[in-house]
């Protein structure tokens, strides 16, 4: 094995190659190893996590097989979370441990189980044995405890999801405090872009602001105004005038209404070096995404229902995604493209979000848009 591919050379017939960042799982002894591989065989009754993943077996290894396993599982954890363009800012402190509860792609952990993770700034990749990266992202984390009886860290999600980590060892109170500081970092972030952008706001609203809608987490604009009476107001007549897409979004306001609309900075960033601020508004099933301060060509169209505020939150919360990933055919991701297309197939929240990918519509007229946008509207 090297840092890109694994070799595998039966006593009889041609030498295999499997490029490690393809790989979707790795679990085993040291003296077999499961490697989930797209196109591979299933071991039978395999059903461990919820839907099964093609196999390939690796049996009796010898008295090197540990050491493979574990240099494997380092490499390939580094790789895939480049390949899934999962990978967070600054620097990546590697964890591992067992971890219990719910994944983020919403499936029942049940007993504990061993994990990898690397933790940056912004994300958490966790690897489970045998299973592809779910990343936490830390905007959407809701509380970080800490259990004294059970010795564990609780990672509560906005959506109600949580992970319960254990057997840290000595690692447990850098994890947990790596954590909260990185969570302090994103309501930071938040406050720096209120005050920029909606300064008549009092600085102690704004404050409690900051910490409820760190960069990637879409809330409503009712609930924003709930939180900070006269965000409302302010959006409409100090943030929105400063916005390249001013009119789209007074047009998607209207539309959706105050608890229809969706509001969220990101931390990628536009051509002048600021965070993106996004619309997401939906109505009967019917949703638009709208980046506000960029330079984006088209509005996103999908068509779901009241899991869609969630998924873009994880969208926005990964800004290494090109937008071709979210809409492009597979079979379009090729060539330069084509390191997007392991994205595309095997990022939960990305998947989901191509299968609700309806059009876009393209930015070409303020009048064009204005009628494409109504006869979407009216015919669904």
């Amino acid at each position: 094995m090297d840092e890109v591919s694994l070799v595998v050379a039966p006593a009889e017939g041609r030498p295999l190659v499997f490029p490690v960042q393809e790989l979707a799982g790795i679990a085993g002894d040291g003296y077999s190893l499961e490697l989930a591989v797209p196109g591979g065989t299933r071991p039978a009754g395999d059903t461990k996590g919820g839907t099964a993943q093609p196999h390939l077996s690796l049996s009796k290894l010898g008295a090197e097989g540990p050491t493979l396993l574990d240099a494997l599982q380092r490499s390939w954890l580094v790789a895939r979370a480049r390949a899934l363009r999962l990978g967070g800012s600054g620097e990546a402190k590697p964890f591992s441990g067992l971890v219990a509860g719910q994944t983020v792609a919403g499936r029942d952990g049940g007993a504990p189980e061993p994990f990898r993770a690397l933790l940056f700034e912004d994300v958490m990749l966790v690897a489970r044995d045998g299973r592809d990266i779910d990343p936490l992202f830390v905007a959407l984390t809701e509380t970080v405890s800490f259990d004294k009886d059970a010795y564990a860290v609780q990672v509560t999600e906005w959506t109600g999801w949580r992970l319960v980590f254990s057997r840290l060892a000595k690692q447990t109170e850098d994890f947990l405090e790596s954590l909260r500081e990185n969570r302090k970092r994103l309501a930071d972030e938040a406050g720096t872009v209120l005050a920029s952008s909606v300064p008549s706001l009092p600085g102690a609203l704004r404050g409690i602001l900051a910490g409820d809608w760190p960069p990637g987490r879409l809330r409503t604009v009712e609930d924003l105004n709930g939180l900070c009476p006269g965000f409302e107001q302010a959006l409409r007549g100090t943030w929105l005038p400063g916005c390249i897409r001013r009119l789209e979004a007074e047009y998607l306001l209207e539309w959706a209404g105050p608890a229809g609309s969706w509001v969220g900075c990101s931390r990628e960033t536009n051509e002048t070096g600021d965070g993106l601020l996004w619309l997401l508004a939906g109505r009967n099933d019917i949703w638009f995404l709208e980046a506000l301060t960029g330079e984006d060509r088209a509005t996103y169209h999908f068509a779901g229902a009241n899991e869609m505020p969630p998924l873009v939150s994880r969208l926005l919360c990964a800004p290494q995604f090109s937008k071709e990933a979210l809409y492009a055919p597979l079979e379009m991701l090729t060539g330069d493209r084509a390191d997007l297309a392991i994205a595309a197939q095997f990022v939960g929240f990305l998947v989901d979000l191509r299968a609700r990918f309806k059009d876009r519509v393209i930015h070409a007229s303020p009048e064009g848009w204005r009628a494409d946008m109504e006869a979407i509207v009216s015919s669904s």
